[in-house]
């Protein structure tokens, strides 16, 4: 069975000692307060004579899987086969074991330390898995991510420098200097925190339509791409395929690629539902 990230509601990482979260990241929300669930988890941990790796509630099951210092407690939609899961979760014990052992052992309170950390949960449990074939853009600024720190900011700048509105997710995981699962979990994150949104590249099957636009817009972008741009303007009426097109005016198919996409980027342009 595969692992289906939708499953996923809240990953706690919690220090045995002292019962401490030091890392938690919520995927759903939840009707019960996930650091209640965590403190009970604990608690049972702690006291049971024999190790319990499952508790069952109505709505939802809680995944265990205990290492040396932490432990690591998913909450999870019920499924049917929880090997995926504890196979990710395990990875992620012996991550944070070997990376924070030495850390753990002299543990003094602070808990910002392992904020970098939620990456190694991400790169096992992003938040979504996207479309390799969508094309991501960049809307808004993501300095509100709460664990936009130290490597994982300077990851984020990565990706983020290779979206452009152009390039496939597909087409970003080949051309950046990071492993896979790390730009998917990049990008999860900024789709999580509405940093970015994605939308389907042209091809020449699809149909465009004009769109409300402004007029200043229009205005200068006619005095930017002139007679090919009104043209291609005219061209489109709901009816006619992006071919159709191409084929009907007489201007170079590349030029006309570029004035296609840049009237769909600006709103003159929309796809036809």
């Amino acid at each position: 069975m595969m692992m289906e990230t939708s499953k996923v509601r809240y990953i706690s990482v919690i220090r045995l000692e002292g019962g401490e979260s030091i890392l938690n990241v919520p995927y759903a929300k939840m009707t019960v307060d996930p650091d209640l669930i965590a403190g009970f988890v604990t608690a049972v941990i702690i006291f049971a004579k024999n190790p319990i790796r499952t508790i069952r509630k109505a709505i939802y099951d809680i995944l265990i899987e205990v290492g040396k210092h932490v432990l690591i407690l998913l909450v999870v939609d019920p499924v049917p086969d929880e090997e995926p899961y504890r196979e990710r979760m395990r990875r992620i014990l012996e991550e944070i074991e070997e990376k924070h052992g030495t850390v753990l052992d002299n543990f003094e309170g602070d808990v910002r330390v392992y904020r970098e950390f939620t990456l190694d949960v991400l790169k096992a449990f992003p938040y979504f898995v996207p479309d390799l074939d969508l094309v991501p853009s960049l809307i808004k600024s993501c300095d509100s991510i709460p664990y936009r720190v130290g490597i994982i900011d300077k990851k984020l700048e990565q990706v983020e420098a290779f979206i452009n509105g152009k390039r496939t997710v597909a087409e970003i995981m080949d051309l950046i200097q990071l492993p896979d699962e790390e730009v998917i979990a990049l990008i999860s994150i900024l789709g999580k925190f509405d940093c970015i949104e994605f939308k389907s590249r042209l091809s020449e099957s699809d149909i465009l339509e004009k769109a409300e636009v402004k007029e200043f817009v229009l205005t200068r972008l006619k005095a930017q791409y002139g007679k090919p741009l009104e043209d291609v303007m005219l061209s489109f009426d709901g009816i006619r395929r992006i071919k159709d097109v191409l084929e009907s005016l007489p201007y170079d198919s590349t030029a006309l690629w570029f004035l296609i996409n840049k009237l769909v980027e600006v709103g003159c342009l929309v796809k036809k539902s």
